[in-house]
């Protein structure tokens, strides 16, 4: 990043000669002073003495001692109280870059768009709903209705969908004339693609479905949403007819 001009970039190579240069340079002196002296062996020559033991050089080591062991304990306690904000941006971050995935890849694949799935061409230019050509259970022509996206979350809307799960599961698994889209269903998408998907969808639908109502982001709307669906006897499984 330290090369993103012209400039930059040729300071750090100038920089760079320099260092290498510098390093020529005192290797060779420190060579040459080398060949005028005679050599004494580390293990020969005179260790310190009792009095710089006991004194200078204890003190020296004893001060360094209790400068890490000062700094070890402030630097461990401060990335602890630290790391979760961390972890939170860091989170937030990826969340932001999976949602604007998403968006990338309910339009069709171009050459601009090679994150493209498609799910416009048949929910419709603004996944609000479409219609498209199928067949029923006899092989016979019929039509379908994919439904609105935008209101994915609204259990009011869409009486299958109990929670984000739900869908999760369909985009996975398929339901009536959708197919899968999982590679773990013989679809074309990964995991990371399935979850890009869900998180814009839920993004989207969140702005207009209310809290209050929203079945992805409100446990309490889940579980009243499963709840009504129980007493009135209708199947929760959003596979189920």
């Amino acid at each position: 990043m330290i090369a993103d001009t012209n400039v930059a970039g040729l300071s750090l190579i100038v920089a760079g000669a320099v260092l290498v240069i510098g390093f020529i340079a005192v290797f060779s002196l420190r060579h040459r002073a080398k060949g005028t002296r005679a050599e004494i062996p580390v293990t020969m020559r005179p260790g310190p003495s009792d009095q710089a033991l006991e004194t200078t050089q204890l003190l020296r080591l004893q001060g360094w001692g209790v400068v890490l062991v000062t700094f070890f304990v402030l630097w461990f306690p401060l990335q602890w109280l630290l790391e979760p904000g961390q972890n939170l941006k860091q989170e937030e971050a990826l969340k932001t870059e999976s949602i604007a995935r998403g968006e990338k890849a309910v339009h069709p694949f171009t050459e601009e768009n090679q994150l493209g799935v498609g799910c416009t061409r048949c929910h419709g230019n603004e996944l609000k709903g479409g219609v498209i050509n199928t067949l029923d259970e006899n092989g016979n022509p019929t039509y379908a209705y994919p439904p609105d996206l935008t209101t994915i979350c609204s259990n009011t809307a869409h009486p299958k969908i109990f929670s984000v799960d739900d869908i999760y599961q369909v985009l996975q698994e398929g339901r009536g004339a959708m197919p899968s889209w999982s590679i773990r269903y013989a679809g074309a998408l990964d995991d990371q693609q399935i979850n890009d998907l869900v998180l814009y969808l839920v993004e989207m639908s969140s702005q207009n479905v209310p809290f209050e109502e929203n079945v992805c982001i409100n446990k309490e709307a889940s579980d009243a949403a499963i709840q009504a669906n129980i007493d009135a006897g209708s199947p929760i499984n959003p596979r189920d007819p």
